[in-house]
Formats: structure tokens, sequence, C-alpha cells
């Protein structure tokens, strides 16, 4: 009997990074700062998943938005750190920061990292997700937005949804946030 197969935080990271054009599994490993083989992998689970158009090698981007409003929290939740030198996320990177009035400020922990702020830390979907903000902006702004949602934050999430709806064009119909 097989395995089942589980997706896992990096495949989110994948998909994250492949709704932008994808270039071949080595500059997207090399963007994501892995091996071209994890990011093999990750295609596989998220083909399975539904979350891969594989012939385009793209982000099914309707299903990806659904799995993010109804079941990332749950399937990685996240929980608030103890202050760390890091790089923001959730409410406190863009777009978010533009239009939530947080108290506080929330980072991956990174305290060698170029701009590091001070903030309560976020354990990321990706060990080096730090990184992604200098090597893949625009992946590292989706997992900022990621990170909204798996907060859990009802206003937060609000905010978050409309933001993943417009970086991915796709509008969701009815449902909560």
């Amino acid at each position: 009997m097989r395995k089942p197969i589980q997706t896992r935080p990096f495949d989110v990271v994948v998909a994250a990074r492949l709704l932008s054009p994808a270039g071949t599994l080595a500059e997207i490993a090399d963007e994501l700062a892995a091996s071209a083989s994890q990011v093999h992998v990750a295609l596989g689970r998220l083909e399975i998943a539904g979350l891969l158009r594989p012939e385009q090698r793209r982000t099914n981007a309707r299903a990806f938005v659904d799995f993010a409003l109804g079941g990332l929290r749950y399937s990685f939740p996240v929980l608030r750190g103890p202050l760390a030198n890091g790089v923001p996320t959730a409410y406190s990177a863009g777009p978010l920061s533009e239009l939530v009035d947080a108290p506080d400020v929330v980072v991956w922990p990174a305290a060698n990292t170029h701009g590091a702020v001070r903030g309560f830390s976020l354990t990321p979907l990706h060990p080096r997700a730090a990184q992604l903000r200098d090597h893949a902006p625009e992946t590292y702004r989706v997992l900022t937005v990621l990170d909204a949602l798996r907060l859990g934050e009802v206003r937060l999430r609000a905010h978050a949804r409309s933001a993943l709806e417009a970086i991915t064009g796709e509008r969701q119909l009815g449902g909560t946030s």
C-alpha cells in the first residue's frame, strides 16, 4: 500500500513562486535557496494536490487561493514567538503594511540579514524564507500575505484575502474569510 501524499510547507512556497512565469528547475531552486530535486518533488506533490497546472508549470491560481483561504492556517499554523531581529512578514510587510495599523511587528528570524528589524518571530513556511526578500521579491510578497492568513485574525484575514486575490487575479465567490 502506498503512503498518502501530504502537501508540505515547501510545496506552498513553490506554488507561490509559480504564480509568476516559471524558469528551469535550477533557476527556481536557486531563487528559493533549495535544490532542483526538492523543487521537482514539490512539483509532483502540487500536481497530485491539484495546485499545479503541469503542462504550463504554473500554479492553479484558483485552487491555490481556495487552499490558502480555507486550509493553510489549519495545515501550517503559526504562533508568535519571542522578539527577534529579522525580515518583516504578514501585516508588517507590503502589501498589508499599508492597510493594517498594527501596534507590533512580526518577522521571520534572520538576525544577520541586511535591513533586519526587531519584532515578534513567526516560523516561516521555508527555513530560508528571509532570503526571498532579495532573491525572489514576488514570492516573498505572496508568502507575507500567506502568513497573514496563517495568523488567523479575522480583520487581518479579510485584508490578506483581498491582497491574495489581487496577486493571483482570482476572485473567490462567496465563502468566508
